[in-house]
């Protein structure tokens, strides 16, 4: 029997929200005991991923609808809302990052910022693999499914492969005796966060 558009998305959504707790887990515990501010700042990236799939399976289930009185054309476009709401929560988080480094950057103790141990630059490897492996798994599905949300959700993977892969620059060159790298690895993220964004409500809004 052929399993539903709808049920497929599901599927996708939920296999990404084990991994994303996973590896939330992993770098906020690697983030907090190496004492790495972009690693912690990873962290969170990967914890909103979580919200933000949750938006996914809602719009997804949402547009699956069949139409009705107030709604005669169905629900699709409820999808495209759900990746406007994602890419929100993505600029949000985005934004929350960049100033907490910001603030490191000009607190003027920059000698006091501590050099990220080992393990920060491990769990660094490690997102960056599984970030990327999900961005072109959920992006194979969201081709196959014609779905705005999952491609959304799949942006939202590979902006986080990115902001891992300025979290192990930052750490690496603290490690090396730049200690100011790690905070500054963390606008770079922001930036990385916020660009994903900006593609993903722009992407919503023309199919709407």
């Amino acid at each position: 029997m052929e399993i539903s558009r709808e049920k497929q998305a599901v599927k996708v959504s939920v296999t990404t929200i084990i991994v994303n707790a996973l590896l939330s887990f992993l770098k906020l515990f690697a983030g907090i005991f190496s004492h790495s501010s972009a690693m912690i700042s990873d962290a969170v990236h990967s914890a909103s991923d979580v919200f933000s799939t949750v938006i996914v399976i809602i719009g997804v289930r949402i547009s699956a609808k069949q139409a009705d009185d107030d709604h005669q054309y169905g629900h699709e476009r409820m999808e495209c809302v759900s990746a406007i709401l994602l890419s929100g929560v993505l600029c949000a988080t985005g934004l929350a990052i960049g100033i907490s480094g910001i603030k490191t950057v000009f607190s003027g103790n920059i000698s006091d910022i501590p050099v990220p141990g080992l393990l920060a630059l491990l769990a660094a490897v490690v997102s960056m693999a599984v970030k990327e492996g999900m961005y072109w798994y959920t992006r194979a599905y969201a081709k196959k499914l014609d779905s705005g949300a999952l491609m959304a959700d799949a942006w939202h993977h590979r902006s986080d492969a990115l902001s891992s892969v300025g979290s192990f620059l930052g750490i690496l060159g603290a490690k090396l005796g730049f200690p100011v790298l790690d905070p500054i690895a963390s606008v770079v993220i922001c930036i990385f966060i916020i660009k994903a964004a900006k593609d993903i409500f722009c992407s919503s809004i023309d199919k709407m």
